[in-house]
């Protein structure tokens, strides 16, 4: 899949040196990241920058992070993040988050709606969600995903939502 990737409002792009402050209050944030799989040092400060520096580092290397800032189109101002992430073999499970003060403009439905179109001409699209982030179960239903109830997730063991997204052919 070829990045940038534009929507109507928003381009979906490599993380950029400019997003870090706005990467970091969205991680270090606990409403936040309260329902996300991040682990407790990737929420201090050192710990964010560490994994937003890991990401950048690795789109040019043989492993690349599908992470990507969310940008508005007009002015390349970070608003959130996207990406994937292999699950199994023909799927990947993508994921949105927007940070708290761009919540409810419809920006993770938007874009989350984009990716998993593309996503679906080659493999199956999956989101797993916390099972009480009622926010992220609209924008999966909203982007275009099928609810399919509880399910153990197969990397991590938690159970969660799944959600899956009806694939192009």
């Amino acid at each position: 899949m070829k990045i940038p990737i534009e929507t109507k409002r928003f381009v979906i792009r490599r993380f950029e040196e400019s997003d870090l402050q706005s990467f970091l209050s969205f991680m270090l944030n606990e409403d936040s990241t309260k329902y996300l799989m991040f682990e407790a040092e990737q929420k201090t400060e050192a710990g964010a920058r560490a994994l937003f520096d890991y990401v950048r580092d690795a789109y040019d290397s043989n492993e690349p992070i599908h992470s990507y800032a969310i940008a508005e189109k007009e002015n390349n101002r970070y608003v959130g993040s996207c990406g994937y992430a292999p699950y199994d073999d023909g799927i990947v499970e993508c994921y949105y988050s927007v940070n708290n003060d761009e919540v409810g403009k419809g920006i993770a439905s938007e874009v989350t709606s984009a990716l998993a179109k593309l996503l679906s001409s080659e493999v199956e699209v999956r989101a797993y969600c916390h099972p009480e982030n009622y926010a992220a179960h609209a924008v999966a239903k909203k982007s275009g995903f099928e609810p399919k109830g509880i399910q153990s997730h197969k990397n991590f063991g938690n159970s969660g939502e799944l959600f899956i997204y009806e694939r192009n052919s």
